[in-house]
């Protein structure tokens, strides 16, 4: 009586104990998130990292990335508006990544897509670059040696293009991220990448009350924060201007712009723009035939 207690008791536990140990492959993903009917999923991986959103200005290298002066330099690349898809497996440890880039641009390769770029190991440059700068996805950063790009252009009469990066880190975690981009679609209303890019500059289409946006402009921060989303935020400045009231000071003016360019800096931060820097300049920066009262993005380097 005893044995067969212990023996159906021994039974539940392993049948409980499997069931444990399949839950995190059910359940690993990051809420939100799914797979590309185009790429197929990563053996025993989780997205640990998904982003999907309209955008303008996005960098889709068909080139090695590198640092030039302290700036990110591709001598190729696309330069594309529209909605962008960004995944980022975290590979399992039966999956190898070189292996599974080679198999996933094989398979594209036969289903019509055109190989546009392709690179390996010290060829596609800085990992660095690939992770902080046109990614964002710290867990891509790693050794030089230990990477693999490539980039195609889809098959189908609506044109989209694909790019895969993977890498093993120092640590011998894996991963792979993967983008898609379709060009061409609906547009936010704030579109100053371009201009960001052009000219290192842009003027936001936000007014204020007091020395805060007003309630009529704050629903422009998150255009403004997803346009510029495939920029580097490390890179800029929110500046803004004040104008001297008739009963006012210098020093007023410049306490007032400062107050509303950190206003601004901390709205699109929460909006997920994190740039760090805010200035106010009063009314020392002429105009230029704009608004003394306005409030800029600006590119430093």
């Amino acid at each position: 009586m005893v044995i067969g207690e212990a023996f159906l008791i021994m039974k539940i536990w392993i049948l409980l104990s499997s069931m444990m140990l399949s839950q995190p492959s059910l359940a690993a993903d990051v809420p939100g998130s799914s797979d590309l009917s185009e790429v197929k999923r990563p053996s025993g991986s989780e997205i640990i990292r998904y982003a999907e959103g309209t955008q303008s200005a996005i960098r889709f290298p068909l080139e090695r990335v590198e640092r030039v002066n302290n700036r990110l330099v591709i001598d190729n690349e696309l330069d594309i508006e529209g909605h962008v898809i960004d995944i980022t497996y975290e590979l399992g440890p039966r999956e190898d990544y070189s292996i599974y880039m080679d198999r996933l641009e094989s398979g594209l390769r036969q289903t019509g897509a055109e190989i546009l770029f392709s690179c390996e190991s010290r060829g596609c440059g800085v990992s660095g670059l690939w992770a902080n700068s046109l990614f964002k996805v710290r867990e891509l950063y790693g050794p030089n040696g230990n990477q693999i790009y490539f980039a195609v252009k889809l098959a189908g009469t609506v044109p989209r293009y694909l790019s895969a990066y993977g890498i093993e880190r120092g640590n011998r975690r894996q991963y792979v991220h993967v983008r898609m981009v379709a060009p061409g679609v609906e547009q936010s209303g704030f579109q100053g990448a371009q201009i960001l890019l052009a000219d290192g500059r842009v003027v936001l289409p936000v007014s204020f009350a007091g020395n805060r946006v007003s309630p009529e402009s704050r629903g422009k921060i998150a255009d403004i924060a997803a346009d510029l989303q495939s920029l580097n935020p490390e890179d800029f400045a929110v500046v803004a201007y004040r104008a001297v009231t008739p009963s006012g000071t210098l020093d007023d003016a410049i306490d007032q712009s400062t107050a509303r360019a950190e206003h601004v800096r901390a709205l699109l931060s929460d909006a997920g723009l994190p740039i760090r820097s805010a200035y106010g300049l009063g009314p020392l920066v002429a105009p230029e035939g704009l608004s003394p009262d306005r409030v800029e993005i600006v590119k430093f380097r």
